[in-house]
């Protein structure tokens, strides 16, 4: 059971993917909704498909896949991931999935200034990109206080798992000025 985190201020690290994290990994991936929300629709769901997942993420060129700790508790909340890297013009798109018991206490906030710091920092990108469902309000919300901002929609762009399309809203973030 996972402990209830408090409302103080909140910081994350990163890390390497351990054995250990593949539990909470595999959840996240097998929560339809939630990879709904973060347009994506898992193709297989055994542990085998999970783990060719995950090496996939991780042997990404230019690339990031670690799993987001809260640094207070020391425990694994969910992953981050810079993926379609373009290396000549040095930009990645961002994500974050963090567990449900996560969500809604500014850690969503705390792993994406901590994404944009490691992108710049340790992968050299100048720029962010970020697909973000219209009705995800929360990540909307975390992604624009950040320093992201709207480049425009991308209408009936992501098909879920039911056949539904739904309208996303394309984000930046130029690096240099956060």
């Amino acid at each position: 059971m996972q402990k209830p985190l408090d409302r103080a201020p909140r910081h994350v690290t990163f890390r390497d993917v351990r054995e250990t994290d593949f539990p909470l990994l595999f959840s996240l991936r097998r929560d339809i909704p939630l990879q709904a929300l973060l347009l994506t629709v898992p193709p297989a769901l055994d542990d085998a498909a999970l783990e060719a997942w995950i090496r996939t993420r991780q042997q990404e060129p230019g690339g990031l896949f670690q799993v987001v700790e809260d640094a207070s508790a020391g425990d694994a909340i969910g992953f981050v991931q810079i993926t379609q890297v373009h290396h000549r013009n040095r930009v990645g798109y961002a994500g974050v999935c963090l567990a449900a018991h996560a969500r809604g206490r500014g850690l969503g906030q705390a792993t994406l200034r901590k994404l944009i710091d490691t992108s710049r920092d340790q992968l050299g990108l100048l720029k962010l990109m970020s697909e973000v469902r219209i009705d995800n309000f929360p990540a909307l919300r975390y992604n624009m206080v950040v320093g992201f901002h709207i480049v425009g929609t991308l209408k009936a762009h992501f098909v879920d798992a039911a056949g539904l399309r739904h309208d996303a809203l394309l984000l930046e973030c130029p690096l240099d000025q956060v």
